[in-house]
């Protein structure tokens, strides 16, 4: 199956996690870090699912699920430990355009969750199109520690000068080059070596003499 990859904003939408078991907290906790509006269906959670209902970070409706609950939702992740509810949920989630991913059964799924690895902006995901899960979360594994938490900090570095760079490079072709300049030479090292403050003032440096 052909998969379209895409990064999807789901802050402040309804996104409803039916199931209260590990994996469920899981979803909920990815969900939480996108500042999703979070609703879990389920008559019983884990303590940790609990606690964020006690603290008012989710609400959680202790309960069987019904069509109805789901109604509105933006997204839908059907994560209880019974095929006949979860694939009801995908019939109806189908049936009104809602976005639904069944974990474990692509074939009942509109989308599928990569693994991904984040350092502060920067985001990679993998994805096997749901062929072998393990073999994606060992390649994220491996991306994390080529990819530390320096990139994130030179991200961040970038995404800071960006504005600055098209207010005072006005040829595209310059700008290219400026911000290869960066991302090539010494400004990771000095990240590595958590000079941080040397590498904005030289970057800082590299712009004004332009």
């Amino acid at each position: 199956m052909e998969l379209y990859p895409i990064s999807l904003n789901v802050k402040n939408k309804k996104c409803v996690v039916v199931g209260g078991g590990n994996v469920a907290e899981r979803k909920v906790k990815s969900l939480l870090a996108c500042s999703a509006n979070i609703y879990v269906i389920s008559p019983q959670i884990t303590k940790n699912i609990e606690d964020l209902s006690l603290y008012k970070k989710i609400s959680w409706l202790k309960e069987e699920f019904a069509p109805n609950l789901i109604h509105d939702s933006f997204l839908v992740i059907a994560a209880t430990n019974n095929r006949i509810i979860n694939e009801e949920i995908s019939k109806y989630c189908e049936k009104n355009n809602i976005l639904v991913n069944v974990i474990d059964s692509m074939e009942n799924s509109n989308f599928i969750v990569n693994a991904t690895m984040k350092q502060n902006d920067l985001v990679i995901s993998v994805s096997t199109s749901g062929k072998s899960p393990a073999l994606a979360r060992k390649i994220k594994e491996e991306l994390k520690l080529k990819y530390g938490k320096e990139y994130g900090i030179l991200l961040e570095i970038l995404g800071e000068t960006r504005e600055l760079v098209k207010a005072n490079i006005s040829d595209e072709n310059l700008r290219k080059e400026f911000f290869t300049k960066v991302i090539d030479t010494e400004i990771l090292d000095l990240i590595k070596q958590e000079k941080v403050i040397e590498a904005k003032r030289r970057v800082k440096s590299w712009l004004l003499s332009h």
